[in-house]
């Protein structure tokens, strides 16, 4: 319960926070409503900024519940610095969101946006190591792995509530998401 506890927070805030964002644009699109932002006086920047925000929120309250629950009620130790895994949490979301917008510009309604959140989801919660360690994988796996926010996550997140990860460590992997 030590490593899959923290791991499900950083897990299941890649499936909501890609879920909010891919569905967000595509359910604009499908109801034509999207057209109607364009040529709003937002600039483009706002209106990505617009649907980050809910991804944000979602996946940050989300984090927080699942990391409160693993230290008040699953009794997990947090040894690390929690300024510094909310800043990680932070860029983690950011780059769930970059993957979620990049799911919903190719998407055109909301059962694709599912179907492309999943087909991202599957094969990086599997490569990111949080059921197999990345070192098992074959060489051509590991590089693509180092791809994933989720495995950069992970990291940060198992090291902080497991052995107090240094801040050198933590940068090291928080800068690839």
């Amino acid at each position: 319960r030590w490593f899959v506890v923290p791991s499900l927070a950083g897990v299941l805030v890649t499936l909501i926070a890609l879920m909010v964002t891919a569905l967000s644009i595509a359910r604009e699109r499908e109801l034509g409503t999207f057209d109607q932002l364009l040529v709003s006086p937002s600039t483009p920047i706002e209106i990505i900024i617009a649907k980050t925000i809910p991804a944000f929120l979602v996946g940050t309250a989300l984090a927080a519940v699942m990391m409160g629950a693993g230290i008040f009620i699953f009794g997990i130790p947090f040894t690390g610095s929690f300024g510094l895994l909310l800043l990680c949490l932070m860029l983690f979301i950011l780059s769930l969101v970059g993957f979620g917008l990049m799911i919903s510009s190719v998407c055109s309604t909301q059962q694709q946006a599912i179907l492309g959140t999943f087909t991202v989801v599957v094969p990086a919660i599997l490569m990111s190591g949080f059921a197999t360690p990345v070192e098992n994988m074959p060489r051509f796996l590991q590089w693509l792995a180092q791809g994933i926010p989720l495995k950069h996550f992970l990291i940060i997140l198992q090291g902080s509530f497991l052995k107090a990860l240094p801040p050198a460590e933590i940068f090291a992997n928080a800068w690839p998401m």
